[in-house]
């Protein structure tokens, strides 16, 4: 019997567990490039170069290690299926093993292979995260809210990471994020420097994908030349480790500002590299928590790190998984909100100056950090009632880190409070003053952050408190948004007037018949 791993393009780990139960001398590892996976979402350009390139040189990796690798390159007319089939017949393949996927759509594909190809087909346990989905899902499955800091500490326990001997956190507390707050203006003042990201080397697989791209890819968002992120395991090992010595100090005290000429600021910007198996996550905790005994990171910067990739990201891997169970995430629309996206989503032309430098960052670099995603781009949707599965759609196509299971539930759930609180305590929606405490946007806006009605106001002014009174029946017992409603109860009939007014003028004015 002759077994093969296919080794799918967000798993290219080496320690992916479809390659243990291989024989290097008979068995082989299988990888394909389909053009149809690929063109089913308009993916950016840059993660398209990435994922193609870092999939071509995981194969030269794995030949230096000994493995035989069958790799199917990408092809007008090859999709997994045909390419599979191919190979299980041209080397008698008998069995197929996969990992278990990351996301529930392939999931579903893989359970059909067995019949398809006509041999056996298993799935070995997913070794690229610490979270066993299936456990989680048992103990999970059926509440109507999840806390993300009650799992976190769990992990922390677990793996012991920052703990002390007697098991208590280090530093006496679990969670630093009030320390992690400070403000745009102190950024400013600090006369901090962020440092330059490393320049990843390129090689002549990089060149031949980047011109695949262009070619298969010509009007996907996105440009090729202004790629920017390593495609080798080296140059991610090398990328992280200058987080870890430039940036990591200074990341907590500034993790929450945005600069709009500042693209990564203080932060690590790994999240693409480990998303498809580049890093490992301990790796990446252990070199932080490192960090702070060798006294070269406070320990608010490097608890903030690990919280978000031990805490948050395996998370959010569960919470996935256990709607998966039950529902179609996608669809989630707890406000039943109708209004599509507006064309600037796609250009980055609107006026709102905030709205534009996030969206312009993505367009050109298919990434921004996770304020300007939540606080002013997924803001934005929900104050103007986006119709939840199109800006979902959107992050998942337009961000190079992006995959179903992590953008659905950080969208659908904590951005646009579309399941109803499974995820989220309550909707992150915010006023001009949040983005103008936590960043520079305001400076220079054709819109007057100070001014709450009319058609020079700053939209998320009127925006914020139309959102509250248009779903006064679903928020106003949420307890910890209370103090809205205090707010909102005493203004008079006249405000709350103008306030509906020019938010259904501006509205209104978004995109013509933008309705469903």
């Amino acid at each position: 019997m002759k077994k093969a791993a296919w080794i799918l393009g967000d798993q290219l780990s080496l320690n992916n567990s479809a390659l243990r139960v291989l024989d290097k001398a008979t068995d082989m590892v299988v990888m394909t490039e389909s053009l149809e996976h690929a063109r089913e979402l308009s993916h950016h350009k840059h993660k398209l170069m990435l994922c193609f390139s870092a999939m071509r040189h995981f194969k030269q990796e794995l030949e230096q290690q000994g493995y035989s690798v069958c790799y199917s390159q990408l092809d007008e007319n090859k999709n997994f299926l045909d390419s599979l089939n191919s190979i299980v017949r041209k080397h008698g393949v008998s069995e197929l093993i996969v990992m278990q996927p990351n996301e529930s759509a392939t999931v579903k594909f893989v359970e059909t292979l067995s019949e398809n190809l006509g041999i056996a087909v298993a799935q070995s346990k997913n070794t690229m995260f610490l979270t066993d989905r299936d456990e989680f899902v048992k103990k999970h499955r059926g509440k109507s809210h999840l806390v993300m800091e009650n799992y976190y500490r769990q992990m922390r326990k677990t793996h012991n990471v920052l703990m002390t001997k007697d098991g208590k956190p280090v530093g006496g507390e679990w969670n630093l994020d009030k320390e992690n707050r400070r403000t745009a203006k102190a950024f400013k003042q600090s006369k901090l420097t962020p440092p330059k990201r490393p320049a990843p080397t390129r090689d002549r697989i990089d060149s031949d994908v980047a011109a695949m791209v262009e070619k298969f890819f010509p009007n996907n968002i996105g440009s090729t030349k202004t790629f920017w992120l390593p495609t080798t395991r080296k140059d991610a090992d090398l990328f992280f480790d200058d987080f870890i010595a430039t940036r990591l100090k200074d990341f907590g005290d500034y993790e929450d500002v945005m600069i709009a000429d500042e693209l990564v600021l203080f932060h690590s910007a790994i999240s693409p590299l480990l998303n498809i198996g580049l890093l490992d996550v301990m790796t990446l905790a252990r070199k932080a928590e490192h960090a702070y005994y060798n006294g070269d990171a406070p320990l608010n910067s490097v608890e903030g790190f690990i919280r978000q990739i031990i805490g948050w990201r395996e998370f959010i891997y569960g919470c996935y998984w256990t709607k998966s169970a039950d529902t179609d995430y996608h669809q989630e629309n707890f406000f039943g909100n109708t209004r599509k996206l507006p064309d600037f989503f796609w250009t980055g032309k609107t006026n709102m100056r905030c709205v534009s430098s996030a969206i312009s960052k993505v367009i050109e670099h298919g990434y921004t950090h996770h304020i300007e995603r939540l606080m002013v781009i997924g803001n934005f949707a929900l104050l103007a009632g986006i119709l939840p599965n199109e800006i979902n759609r959107w992050f998942w196509e337009f961000y190079a880190d992006a995959y179903d299971w992590v953008v659905t539930p950080n969208v659908m759930g904590m951005s646009q409070f579309a399941d109803g609180g499974f995820v989220a305590t309550k909707p992150y929606a915010a006023s001009a003053n949040y983005i103008d405490k936590m960043s520079d946007y305001c400076h220079g806006c054709a819109y007057d952050k100070t001014l709450k009605t009319g058609e020079t106001a700053c939209p998320f002014n009127y925006l914020y408190w139309d959102f509250f009174l248009r779903n006064d029946e679903k928020l106003r017992k949420n307890n910890r948004i209370g103090m809205a409603y205090v707010t909102l109860d005493k203004k008079t009939t006249a405000e709350q007037d103008a306030i509906r007014q020019s938010a259904h003028s501006f509205l209104a004015n978004l995109n013509p018949n933008d309705y469903y």
